[in-house]
């Protein structure tokens, strides 16, 4: 007689756990991402944080920022981040255009730049994100003026999209220094190509870099 009380006790206690498994919310919950990490394919599709350059150096990967522009909003995204014992590299994403921006790959010329293929080296693999689902090249960057002129396509060149989506209001480091392209402005004395000033922002012509020039790859 002694035993029933025990076994009506353990039924019992088994009854009120299979009710509260059954009730449970999280019950068949996807399990995939951390608490309070959105999926990649919503990542700052609603941000309205504005960019900056500071911020955007030390974001992780899928931050997201608007840069206001004379033709409205445009968001730029972290696409990666690659951390090494010297420094951390990031890739950035112009949502608008679609053009991702390697992160600084040193001085070189325009000249060694082409010759070398540096935008394809896996010396800078870790520049570009070990990003390979995307193919990278030496921005183009000749002047608007020059759209569908002079063998140019009839479209704005990678540097003039970047302006004007805002690129210098994003990356840290663009505002003080030269970018190289793919753009040649012809044979004068010397070799010469288009560059971007990353100062006021414009193109300009009749430098090939001297060796002195940053280079930033781009991919689309």
């Amino acid at each position: 007689m002694k035993i029933t009380p025990i076994l009506i006790g353990i039924l019992l206690a088994s009854a009120a756990f299979l009710l509260a498994q059954a009730l449970s919310p999280n019950r068949g919950a996807h399990l995939s991402g951390s608490p309070g990490e959105p999926s990649s394919g919503d990542v700052g599709t609603s941000t309205t944080e504005t960019c900056d350059p500071q911020t955007v150096a030390k974001a992780v990967k899928g931050y997201t920022c608007v840069v206001k522009t004379k033709s409205g909003s445009v968001a730029w995204r972290v696409e990666a981040v690659i951390s090494t014992a010297s420094r951390t590299f990031r890739v950035v994403k112009d949502l608008k255009s679609g053009l991702y921006v390697s992160d600084d790959m040193g001085k070189h010329s325009h000249e060694s730049a082409k010759k070398e293929n540096l935008c394809q080296s896996p010396a800078y693999s870790n520049q570009r994100g070990n990003l390979t689902s995307v193919t990278w090249r030496l921005p183009s960057g000749y002047p608007r003026s020059l759209n569908g002129k002079n063998g140019f396509p009839n479209q704005d060149s990678d540097f003039v999209i970047l302006e004007d989506d805002g690129i210098r209001q994003v990356v840290s480091g663009v505002a003080s220094k030269y970018f190289i392209s793919s753009s040649e402005a012809g044979k004068i004395e010397d070799y010469m190509s288009y560059g971007f000033d990353g100062e006021f922002g414009g193109i300009d012509a009749g430098c090939n870099g001297n060796g002195m020039a940053s280079l930033r790859c781009v991919a689309q």
